[in-house]
């Protein structure tokens, strides 16, 4: 059974340190915390390694995924179910042989692959790393932060929220997206239909096979093929760090990666983990590049006794509100309670963001649809004036 070195501070405030045996760190942990004692590091046991975008040998990774991911209500569900299961005392692989029947048949695929290394004592947030397009760095980092502090089952309910309001978005969304299609699709066919008045329905029919269709389908394939390139990992991060700058681009993304951050951090703090640790594994959590970046940083700063107000001033992905109130709590030392109302007030934010970015996107469309109906509606007056011209001296007496 490995061995885990640890320093822990105990409930009278004196330091220890030890070892202690665990099939995994997330055990390791636990036990520590049975005990009584704060958590300050575990040495040589990869203690808060990071989730990182380096894929294994045997990593399964499609291109075409993008075009038919797994949705995020069945994510919101595995999550859900996982978090109910290990909060009830199950196991981390008993938990995942009972949901095989119960979820998403590709996620079921992967429960039945990882299981044997789980009953072995791998740990979920390793093992996921093979299917980094299901399970992307950010979920793994969090998946991290619930094994290092024990608090598996908060780390996972707290995912499951996430991808719930994803699917609350992408739900409002639908409706809108569909109907601004539609309306693009006839401003394509309607300028041309009135020349049946003249032409025939023949010619309409050529015009519809040979013209109109194509570029139906092609600006169809031009979206499919936006996806697949915006989801490849080089492109993706030059995107995150645009939408890093400009914010406002992806308001939903930027608040959901805050409250991810704060939510890491927070299930950190209270199990007692060393914070630069924390700092580390929240910085991961966030999903966006730039603030992975700003946290590593931050965290490198702090382990060298470098005040935690000065190790966070250059990290713009945290508001000036969230400095403020740390910079309070490095005074105070309540950490935990500064934290678990920054959690709060960042996931109801995330939450209120979804009603503000329906509108806004419905008022997107309608500008960006006003344009080519314009065009549509002179065109095809246009043709029909011109049609009725044509055939103006053989309806004449």
């Amino acid at each position: 059974m490995p061995q885990f070195e640890y320093e822990a501070i105990d409930p009278d405030g004196q330091a220890q340190a030890g070892t202690v045996e665990a099939d995994s760190r997330m055990l390791a942990a636990v036990k520590l915390r049975e005990r009584g004692l704060h958590l300050q590091t575990l040495k040589e046991q990869r203690l808060g390694r990071l989730a990182t975008d380096e894929r294994p040998e045997d990593v399964e990774y499609s291109v075409f995924y993008p075009l038919s991911p797994v949705a995020p209500h069945r994510l919101a569900e595995l999550y859900a179910q996982l978090a109910e299961l290990l909060e009830a005392g199950v196991g981390i692989y008993e938990a995942t042989e009972s949901l095989q029947g119960r979820v998403d048949k590709r996620l079921a695929r992967i429960l039945e692959e990882i299981s044997p290394q789980l009953s072995a004592g791998g740990e979920l947030s390793e093992l996921m790393a093979r299917y980094p397009q299901i399970f992307p760095v950010h979920v793994r980092a969090m998946l991290s932060a619930g094994e290092t502090s024990g608090n598996l089952d908060q780390a996972c309910a707290a995912i499951a929220a996430h991808y719930d309001e994803e699917h609350q978005l992408h739900q409002k969304l639908r409706l809108p997206k569909i109907y601004y299609g539609l309306v693009l699709i006839f401003c394509i066919l309607v300028p041309t239909f009135p020349w049946i008045i003249s032409r025939g329905l023949s010619w309409y029919l050529h015009q519809l096979a040979v013209v109109l269709v194509p570029v139906i389908a092609g600006l169809i394939a031009m979206l499919l093929i936006g996806k697949v390139v915006l989801a490849m990992p080089h492109v993706k991060a030059v995107v995150d760090d645009i939408v890093f700058r400009l914010p406002w681009l992806a308001p939903f993304g930027m608040r959901a990666a805050r409250a991810r951050t704060l939510q890491t951090l927070y299930i950190l703090t209270r199990a007692g983990v060393d914070l630069p640790v924390s700092v580390n594994l929240a910085g991961q959590a966030a999903g966006v590049r730039p603030m992975r970046a700003e946290l590593r940083i931050a965290a490198a700063r702090i382990r060298e006794q470098i005040p935690v107000t000065q190790a966070l001033a250059d990290c713009r992905g945290l508001s000036d509100q969230v400095k403020g109130a740390l910079a309070t709590a490095e005074q105070t030392g309540l950490y935990e309670e500064a934290l678990g109302r920054l959690t709060e007030a960042a996931v109801s934010e995330r939450r209120n963001v979804i009603n503000r970015l329906v509108i806004g996107s419905m008022l997107t469309f309608l500008a960006f649809t006003a344009v080519p109906v314009a065009i549509a509606v002179y065109f095809g007056y246009s043709a029909y004036v011109d049609a009725i011209m044509e055939r103006f001296e053989e309806w004449m007496p």
